[in-house]
């Protein structure tokens, strides 16, 4: 053989390199833990797997039995020339059809059930782990694979287990079933039948690692289509904006067509395992016949016999075609299971600690202690800070894009960890309590308001027995009139992310849904930079009551707004650059000065 040809075949049998050999078992010990896996998942559906267990060799059974009634109706009242007794036969055979249909009924509907509980439950825990990854996980993860992970992945799975699974056992039984009869029935008729089966099993294999691989090529271009159409349906405002809809669908159309290509080569690979075996079973009902006819061996076999021989024969080889096509539901599940669960053993939250100490209520001051932190890029932004929010006092934010201030924020929030450095809840690092406790305490304003599609009471209270709390704050910062203006008022549902809503009425709901919670620390990332003049003047009475006996951060885009804070900090590279009250940082005529100047200019 040569080397291209033991390349070809490599995946077919074990390779005879040992790197290669070392790669093949290290891939047959990969996919066996997947599918035990996968058996993990179908466990608690004992109950309903013991019953479709029960109705594999039930079916298979009636199957067998069905060329044995034709055989010795053919072998008896057929060959004396006997009409009445084929009644009798008939009737059995019809019966044994009707008895195997309502069985299979049966059993795809357990199998079924299975799958669509398996699915439900793991949609569940993929869900729940996603919502406790931390920022850093999406950071670098597209949304559009997140949603293949849910969806698309998902659904293989309950194919798979449905459908694959119960026909690969059923198949199987069968199989043996058949082997079994026939080789009772002519044991040398029935070893002349399977004379190629073993090559049709080695065909099988040699095909088998190409289409492994190839879908999951397949799965790989479907997640980066899903990913490119979710990213350019959100940004379609940006595409119609900029007249790039004919190059979005052309770049569209190169994605797509890969797509398509490897189905392609996917489906040529699949039909090609279907075409094997057709041909395996008309070379093996030719031999039969030959045998038969010849008496090859010594074989004397009636005409029953023969038309039963060639019922199993058809039979035998259906249940392969079946194995060699779900073999290919077999390498989607695999090749959706590893992305599934590759998901569901992220470690990526933010550490909780085994002993919680109780958040107390905040009595002292929230402090950023000699703080640094760096993304997953490795660049530092934040170097050494020091800073403390006295409580019920408001401190402001300020500084040029990238200076450091949402880093900060978040790191007040616990949305991240510092590098280096801690921040301290009076007194102490916000790592030694749990997490949730501590955001419960806290509320986050960030600057793009992200609204449910949910009824307007539910996006300000955000769970129930709270609609008293969401209608007061709603109020406190004029948000009431948005409910007023809704027919159903804040019973209204709202579209996707709040579109019926202006830009700024999103952000006055995003502030009552702050306020709702009653935090004891206020977060404020450039709350009022996408809010209208008309807008701002309505909330910032009420805002300047409210943060007046709370502890409160405010990233300021507007320095006009800010005036009242007890601090103002002026961020520089990741430094504190300046801090002090409006008029003393004016007086400083430092960046502080300049940056006031320019807006005051701007305004002007």
């Amino acid at each position: 053989m040569s080397q291209a040809e033991q390349n070809q075949g490599g995946d077919a049998a074990q390779p005879r390199d040992p790197k290669r050999r070392h790669d093949y078992e290290g891939q047959a010990k990969f996919e066996r833990g997947l599918l035990r896996r996968l058996l993990e998942l179908i466990l608690p559906e004992r109950g309903l797997v013991i019953a479709a267990l029960i109705l594999f060799p039930l079916v298979a059974g009636v199957q067998l039995v069905q060329p044995i009634v034709l055989k010795q109706a053919i072998d008896g009242p057929i060959k004396a020339g006997e009409v009445s007794p084929l009644a009798y036969y008939a009737g059995v055979y019809f019966a044994l059809i009707l008895f195997h249909a309502l069985l299979q009924y049966v059993q795809a509907i357990v199998m079924q059930l299975v799958g669509q509980r398996v699915m439900k439950d793991v949609r569940t825990k993929l869900f729940r782990r996603v919502v406790t990854l931390a920022p850093s996980y999406f950071d670098k993860t597209p949304q559009g694979r997140i949603m293949t992970r849910l969806t698309g992945d998902v659904a293989n799975l309950n194919e798979f287990i449905s459908s694959g699974l119960v026909s690969v056992i059923a198949d199987t039984v069968l199989l043996l079933g058949i082997v079994a009869v026939m080789l009772y029935m002519d044991w040398r008729l029935a070893l002349i039948s399977f004379a190629l089966v073993l090559p049709l099993i080695g065909a099988i294999a040699w095909l088998r690692g190409r289409i492994r691989q190839l879908y999951r090529a397949i799965r790989n271009r479907n997640t980066a289509l899903n990913t490119y159409l979710n990213e350019s349906i959100i940004g379609m405002v940006i595409v119609q904006a900029f007249t790039r809809e004919e190059r979005s669908a052309s770049e569209f159309k190169e994605r797509n067509y890969g797509v398509w290509r490897e189905q392609l080569r996917g489906v040529t690979l699949s039909s090609s395992l279907s075409a094997a075996v057709q041909l395996a079973k008309v070379l093996s009902l030719a031999l039969l016949f030959w045998a038969a006819l010849t008496k090859v061996f010594g074989i004397t076999a009636s005409l029953g016999l023969i038309v039963a021989f060639v019922d199993y024969v058809d039979r035998f080889y259906a249940p392969v075609d079946n194995l060699s096509g779900r073999y290919t539901i077999l390498q989607t599940a695999m090749a959706a299971a590893e992305k599934v669960f590759t998901l569901l053993d992220t470690q990526e939250e933010l550490a909780q600690p085994q002993d919680p100490t109780p958040v107390p209520e905040l009595s002292g001051a929230v402090h950023l202690d000699n703080v640094r932190f760096q993304y997953a890029t490795g660049e530092e932004v934040l170097h050494g800070v020091d800073l403390e929010i006295k409580r019920g006092q408001t401190l402001a934010l300020v500084g040029a894009t990238g200076a450091g201030k949402s880093t900060i924020v978040k790191l007040l929030g616990r949305f991240y960890d510092p590098s280096g450095g801690a921040v301290r809840w009076d007194g102490h690092d916000l790592r030694d309590f749990n997490l949730q406790d501590l955001r419960r305490r806290i509320a986050y304003v960030p600057q793009q308001t992200f609204l449910f599609s949910d009824t307007l009471g539910h996006n300000i209270a955000l769970g129930p027995g709270r609609e008293e709390q969401a209608k007061a704050a709603a109020e406190a910062v004029r948000a009431d009139s948005i409910a007023k203006d809704l027919p159903e008022g804040y019973d209204q549902l709202l579209g996707e992310r709040g579109h019926d809503l202006s830009a700024g009425e999103r952000q006055l709901v995003s502030f009552a849904r702050a306020l709702a919670s009653d935090p004891e620390l206020l977060i404020l990332d450039e709350a009022t930079a996408n809010i209208d003049g008309e807008t701002e003047e309505r909330i910032q009475q009420a805002l300047e009551t409210l943060l007046a006996d709370r502890t409160a951060v405010v990233i300021a885009h507007r320095l006009s707004t800010i005036k009242q804070a007890d601090q103002i900090v002026v961020l520089h590279k990741g430094r504190v650059a300046e801090r002090g009250r409006h008029v003393e940082l004016l007086e400083q005529r430092g960046l502080y000065w300049k940056l006031y100047r320019l807006q005051s200019e701007e305004a002007a």
